[in-house]
This record gives structure tokens, sequence and C-alpha cells, in this order.
């Protein structure tokens, strides 16, 4: 049984201890204007996605409140407008961002975003919340988070804290070290008009000041160093160092390379020719950089690893490419994401000695199934 149980407040939203507080947040009302008076297809999507947002930040308030007299609880971090702006900047580490959410960075970019973080004495928990009815997604998100803390807080046992709607599927399907909190809808219509026409007149609120010991803010919180990038060429110089193996597939059966695959998802092995790449894919008629195409392995799921391939064409367009029995995959990534970051970083890091054959590919397809998730 959980340590926490939900409160009738966070059950049932209620919002009147918090409601003024609900207005010193940042909303992104500009199209949402006219919602009420013409409710267009366009205009439901962003209504729903404000509709998350508020409820996401009355939790937050309500997990503040919670927190005061949950005696468990000894540390709660701050976000949104009860913390104060990092003018600092630090590039890496556990920050808020320039959303005023809790996010985890490594050279500026942000690898993993919560909802809320509160420790324990021997514990430390993530917090994630939605209005969605469907939870598979959010599931899914659950594993890289996790790793990440875990990695972060050797010393501390890792658990999640899951707060959903009435009537939210699939809430058996949630790993053992979370807890589910379900509350009444949020259909509060005559708030989210208020916070509509509050934020259009441009009334500039401050939130009732948070006082109390348990409170802190994020970049005050002492954790593992965790070096996003120098990890990932570790993982690279020690898989091809067994001479044995052009890739030591047991390398990734370690327990660490299990959360290191959560949280990257792909672990860079080598590169092949563009040649040879054409005699796997035979009509891709792009010229890529530097004549290398990065092949990583991957989690395609909690079950199966596969080999994925990454050319980098001169174009600047960066393409993932993944064959199977299926066929051949291909699909383009985005400019800005940190798939493109871990492939400029990689382009400059594999030299001749990490080429890899076809031979050496057939290799790895053949015993992948060695890796063994844990």
């Amino acid at each position: 049984m959980s340590q926490f149980l939900i409160s009738d407040d966070v059950k049932n939203l209620n919002v009147t201890n918090i409601k003024d507080n609900l207005f010193s947040y940042k909303y992104d009302i500009k199209r949402l204007s006219a919602y009420f008076e013409n409710p267009t297809e366009e205009l439901e999507h962003f209504y729903s996605s404000f509709k998350g947002e508020v409820y996401e930040n009355i939790i937050y308030e309500l997990l503040l409140e919670y927190a005061k007299t949950a005696s468990e609880i000894n540390k709660f971090i701050l976000k949104g407008p009860h913390q104060k702006r990092d003018v600092s900047q630090n590039k890496s580490g556990l920050l808020i961002d320039n959303s005023n959410q809790i996010v985890y960075k490594a050279s500026y970019k942000d690898i993993s975003e919560f909802d809320a973080l509160f420790f324990t004495k021997k514990e430390i928990y993530f917090v994630e919340m939605s209005t969605s009815k469907k939870t598979a997604s959010l599931n899914k998100r659950l594993f890289k988070k996790q790793a990440l803390l875990k990695v972060l807080f050797p010393y501390l046992e890792v658990k999640a804290l899951i707060v959903l709607t009435k009537g939210s599927v699939g809430l058996n399907n949630f790993p053992d070290y979370c807890t589910i909190w379900v509350t009444k809808d949020f259909d509060d219509e005559n708030l989210l008009k208020e916070l509509i026409a509050k934020k259009r007149e441009k009334k500039i609120t401050f939130p009732s000041e948070k006082k109390d010991a348990k409170y802190v803010e994020a970049n005050t919180i002492p954790h593992s160093n965790f070096k996003y990038f120098q990890t990932l060429k570790w993982i690279l110089y020690t898989a091809r160092s067994n001479k044995r193996f052009s890739v030591d597939l047991g390398f990734f059966n370690s327990r660490d390379l299990n959360l290191y695959f959560d949280i990257y998802t792909k672990l860079y092995v080598g590169f092949i020719k563009i040649d040879d790449f054409r005699k796997l894919v035979e009509d891709y008629n792009f010229e890529v950089k530097d004549d290398k195409v990065i092949v990583s392995i991957e989690k395609i799921n909690q079950k199966t690893y596969g080999v994925v391939y990454y050319p980098k064409n001169k174009n600047g367009q960066l393409k993932r490419v993944k064959i199977d029995e299926k066929g051949i995959s291909i699909k383009d990534k985005e400019a800005e994401g940190f798939t493109n970051a871990e492939i400029k970083f990689m382009l400059n890091v594999l030299d001749d000695k990490f080429i890899l054959t076809l031979n050496d590919i057939n290799h790895i397809n053949k015993n992948i199934s060695i890796i063994k998730t844990q």
C-alpha cells in the first residue's frame, strides 16, 4: 500500500484556497479569446491544451499544501511563480527552465521534464499529471524519467505519483513503483473563462508567499554528476574495446547500460560507409556528411532491441532508417531535437577505427537477442 493517500481536496479539485495563485502562472491564451463564442476544431485543440495546463497547476498547488502536512515528505521543489529565477542560466543540472518547469538539462538542452518532484528520507518521487483518458503514452514516458533519476540519485529509491482524472484507462498497466491518484474530471468552465479574461486584460498577479522549510529551489538539490555526451562517448569506446568482437554486445547487458538505454533510447556503436549503406537501402540517393552513416543499437520497446541507422545528409536533414522483417522505414528527425545534437557530437567522435563492415552489421543483427531487459 502506498504511504501517500489522495486527499479530499485533490480528489475533488478543491481550488478554494489556491485559486488566486492560478492566475500567477503563464498561459498562452492569444488564440483562446474567441473560443467560447466560436469553438472551432482548431481552437478546441488549443483549449484542450490550456485546460491540461490549468489542471497541472491546480494539482501542483494542492500538492504544495499536501506536502505541509505529510510528515514523510521532507523536501518539495518549487516551480512556476513560486521559485526564484536562475539568473546564472546554468547549462547542466536539475534546474527551472524558461517556462518555469522542473527539468534536467545537459549542455543547455532539456533531457527530461518533471511536473513535480519531492523527497522522503529514502525516496524521490516524480509526479506526472494528465487529463487524457488514454495512459499508454504517459506510461511509456516513465521509463526515461525513472532511469534518469536513478542515475542522478543512486542512493534513493525512485518512485512516481501519477495523477489522472476519473475514467482514465490502463491504470493496472503502470509499473509497481507508481502510486495512482484519480481525481474528478476537470470541468470548471467558469474558472477557465476567468483565467482567459484576466490574462487578456494583462492583470499582473503575484502568488501568495509559500513559507515552509520543506520548500526548496531545484538548483539547491545535490545530485550525482551525469555528463550526457561524455557518457555516450564512454559507451561507444567501451563497446568497441573488446578485441574478440567488433561490437561487444555482452557489454550492453549490465545494469547501468539498461538505465542508459531508457535515458537515451539508442546507443551508438560506429558507422558504415555510404556505399555499404546503399547495399542495404538501394534507393537511398542522398549524399551524406563525411561519408558516414551512424549505426546505433536502439531499444525498440521494453523487450526488444534493433539496429537503427542515422544518415546526416549534406543538406542538413537527418534521417532515421530501420530495416526489419516488415521492410525499410525512413523517417525525418527534427532539426532541433536531441538526436540531431547527438549525431553532431558523434560525427566529431567517430574516426576510422569505428568503421563497421556489412559483416559486422550481420553479426550484430544475428546476436542482438543476447541483450536482455532487466
